[in-house]
């Protein structure tokens, strides 16, 4: 057999060790034989062909390797995309936990409102007029002969002597004892009224607030001006001078004395009328 019909064999077979001869008759087959023994040559040809057949075989073997190899790298190249893949939802749950956040923000939002709420229902409270209204409280408030009267009810004692001497009692009453600092009124100590006071005061001449709104801001001023010479007299004594207390007894007798007795009384009755209040 010629070395270009064993060039025709598949390199399969020489890969599996196997030859693929051709199915001849058998004159072709004796004539193999006769060549076979009488050509060594010919033989060393096929043995060379043969060894180039099993490095062919090596190369086929490679190749299969390689496929080998390709098949590991494209398995390795899919495990990072499935894990990439995994990725995505850690993602997507930094997204979720991102937009959770404004929820915190609305509910804060949500909670603030109530307190302006209150802040807002407060205000109305502050700006109202108190519930227990007197005639005694607008004139303080919106006029200057109640500014007058209360000024003159908080120092009346350097300027008014209540109650008189001859009205109360020479001595204290059985059963009764005296309450120092309040000549004329007494307690009980003995009977069935222990406890309870006795009053023997003139209410009609006391310094009360009824009493002093009856006379004209001429006479209230008058007589605070009286009373603050008085005071700041006992205070200088008391304490020398250049003290706060003289300097605001100077200050509310500066007012006193630029006073406006007959626009001061004209105020108080438009007060009174307006909050129907009667003294």
């Amino acid at each position: 057999m010629s070395s270009s019909e064993d060039d025709d064999i598949p390199l399969k077979d020489l890969a599996k060790g196997k030859r693929s001869r051709p199915k001849d008759d058998d004159s072709s087959e004796a004539e193999f034989d006769d060549e076979a023994s009488d050509e060594p040559a010919a033989e060393e040809d096929i043995d060379d062909f043969i060894v180039e057949d099993e490095e062919g075989d090596d190369d086929e073997d490679g190749d299969y390797d390689s496929d080998d190899s390709d098949d590991v790298l494209l398995s390795e190249l899919k495990s990072p995309t499935k894990k990439k893949a995994a990725k995505k939802p850690a993602a997507k749950s930094k997204a979720t936990k991102k937009k959770a956040a404004p929820k915190k923000k609305a509910t804060t939002a949500k909670t603030k409102k109530p307190a302006a709420t209150k802040k807002a229902a407060s205000k109305p409270a502050a700006g109202a007029s108190p519930s227990y209204v007197s005639a005694s409280t607008e004139l303080y408030a919106n006029c200057d002969k109640g500014k007058l009267i209360q000024s003159l009810l908080a120092r009346w004692w350097y300027v008014y002597t209540w109650p008189e001497p001859s009205t109360i009692p020479s001595s204290t009453p059985k059963g009764y004892d005296a309450l120092d600092g309040f000549p004329g009124v007494y307690i009980c100590t003995l009977g069935e009224n222990v406890g309870k006071f006795k009053d023997c005061r003139d209410p009609k001449t006391a310094p009360s607030f009824k009493n002093l709104s009856k006379k004209t801001s001429e006479e209230l001023r008058d007589d605070l001006l009286k009373a603050i010479d008085k005071q700041m007299a006992a205070l200088i004594k008391a304490e020398g001078e250049g003290t706060k207390t003289e300097k605001d007894l100077k200050d509310l007798q500066k007012w006193a004395t630029k006073l406006n007795c007959s626009k001061a009384d004209k105020d108080a009755v438009k007060v009174l009328k307006a909050a129907k209040l009667t003294v």
